[in-house]
């Protein structure tokens, strides 16, 4: 091969190391575009919108900065310490209830002894997951009817009065409390049944060699090993119950009163009913803040119990 050939194709593969490949580059500034419009942009204009006066009955007026005052405003406001108070009950009540019956059949059929029926049973049991909520929230208030209503009927069988549930501020967050646990336990049940089904068995098996009893094992064999995967369960519980929406807004619509209103209720009435969409905005914000705060301390506290 003459000089002439191998330089020529040194010159040619220099070229080719450098020549850029722009593909990688389109994919990721497309990407990021999409990311833009659908979080960013909107984040910005929402923290924006909080310093601001506007009126969406009124679109053609400009924007009014008016600086921290619909901060000041939510934190004078007494309705929204009552508001929070109703969304840390409802979403510990929930997470809680969800977890405790959730780890309970999680245990239960990860038993290695078979149910019969298990499969369909399974299906039975992810069933209310796979409903929309607002439909959710449909069927449980005709459940609740007092006259009609299959929860009167059964209480009527048991030779109990009828009962309004949805009319008694006590009785009404109860009633929402158990139709949010019969929607979401499903998700608890998976989610702890696919870790405990992940864990390994010869950890077992030493175990019941050394004598320790079916407490013990769970104790201090289960629980620890299972102890991320709980904390990833009521963590995402916790923030998808804290802004819970449509199952509210189906059934109570917040009343009787504020009994049952929560924050997202409340940014909803504030924003599209009193169209007062800064201080809409500024409770958005501080709803954020308290999910970050509360998700913070909950995995610093995990972390020092480890």
């Amino acid at each position: 091969m003459s000089c002439r050939a191998i330089l020529t194709g040194s010159y040619e593969m220099m070229k080719m190391q450098n020549k850029v490949d722009i593909t990688p580059y389109l994919l990721i500034s497309a990407a990021a575009a999409i990311l833009f419009v659908l979080t960013i942009y909107p984040l910005i204009y929402s923290l924006a919108l909080s310093f601001h006066k506007f009126s969406i009955a009124r679109p053609g007026v400009a924007w009014r900065f008016v600086g921290v005052k619909n901060y000041a405003k939510v934190f004078t406001d007494p309705v929204f310490w009552r508001i929070i108070l109703n969304t840390l009950i409802f979403s510990c009540s929930t997470v809680g209830l969800q977890f405790a019956i959730g780890f309970g059949l999680a245990l239960l059929f990860s038993r290695e002894v078979q149910i019969r029926g298990e499969g369909f049973l399974r299906t039975a049991l992810i069933l209310p997951m796979m409903v929309p909520p607002i439909l959710v929230g449909l069927i449980w208030l005709f459940m609740y009817k007092k006259d009609f209503g299959i929860v009167n009927n059964i209480l009527w069988m048991l030779n109990v009065g009828p009962v309004t549930w949805l009319s008694k501020p006590f009785i009404a967050f109860l009633a929402i409390i158990a139709a949010e646990t019969w929607e979401w336990t499903p998700f608890m049940f998976l989610l702890l049944l696919a870790g405990l089904r992940s864990l390994p068995s010869d950890i077992y098996e030493s175990s019941e060699v050394d004598g320790a009893s079916t407490w013990q094992i769970f104790r201090y064999v289960t629980l620890p090993l299972l102890k991320p995967i709980i904390a990833v369960a009521l963590i995402i519980r916790f923030m998808d119950a804290f802004r819970i929406f449509d199952m509210i807004f189906q059934l109570t619509g917040g009343g009787p009163g504020v009994a049952t209103e929560t924050i997202s209720l409340y940014i909803y009435r504030n924003g599209f009913r009193y169209f007062d969409m800064g201080f809409a905005a500024a409770l958005s914000y501080i709803a954020l803040i308290i999910i970050v705060i509360f998700t913070n301390v909950y995995i610093k506290v995990l972390r020092r119990a480890t």
